[in-house]
C-alpha cells in the first residue's frame, strides 16, 4: 500500500474521536512514564533491603558521668565539663537540671539545649530529710 490508497481508505472513527484518542494516548503514555521516574526516584536512596534510618539519642547521667561523657552534650566543651565535676564535687549531686545554673557558663539557655540528652535524675539521689518529732 502507498501514502495515496492509505488516505482513501474510509476511517471507522468521526475526527474528533481519532483526535480525543490520540490525546488520550499521549496523557497516558506521559503519566506512565511520569509514576515510573518518580517510583524510581523515590526508592533511589537507599535498597530495598536496608533498614530505615533512625535518628539515636543518647542520654548523660549528670551526677555519674565523666568529662568525656559531659562532653558529648551540645554546648559543653572540655572546661565546662571540668566545671561541672568541680561543682558535683564540691556541692554535692545535682538534684534537678536547674541546679546546673551554679556552675558558671551555664545559664538557662545552655541547660534548654542538654536537657533532652539527660537523664531523668533519680529519686535515690536526694538526699532524705529526717523528721524530727517532738515528745510531749
Amino acid at each position: 500500500m502507498t501514502a495515496e490508497t492509505d488516505s482513501s481508505l474510509p476511517s471507522l472513527l468521526h475526527p474528533t474521536i481519532q483526535n480525543a484518542a490520540r490525546t488520550l494516548s499521549f496523557v497516558a503514555i506521559i503519566a506512565i512514564g511520569c509514576v515510573a521516574l518518580w517510583s524510581g526516584s523515590a526508592s533511589q536512596g537507599r535498597h530495598h533491603d536496608e533498614p530505615p534510618v533512625t535518628r539515636q539519642t543518647f542520654q548523660v547521667d549528670l551526677n555519674c558521668a565523666a568529662e568525656h561523657e559531659l562532653m558529648l552534650l551540645p554546648g559543653v566543651g572540655p572546661r565546662t565539663a571540668e566545671r561541672i565535676l568541680e561543682d558535683r564535687k564540691t556541692n554535692g549531686p545535682f538534684l534537678s537540671l536547674d541546679d546546673l545554673q551554679r556552675v558558671p557558663g551555664i545559664g538557662p539557655k545552655t541547660i534548654q539545649e542538654i536537657a533532652p540528652h539527660c537523664r531523668p535524675i533519680a529519686a535515690a539521689t536526694v538526699p532524705q530529710q529526717e523528721t524530727l518529732v517532738a515528745e510531749r
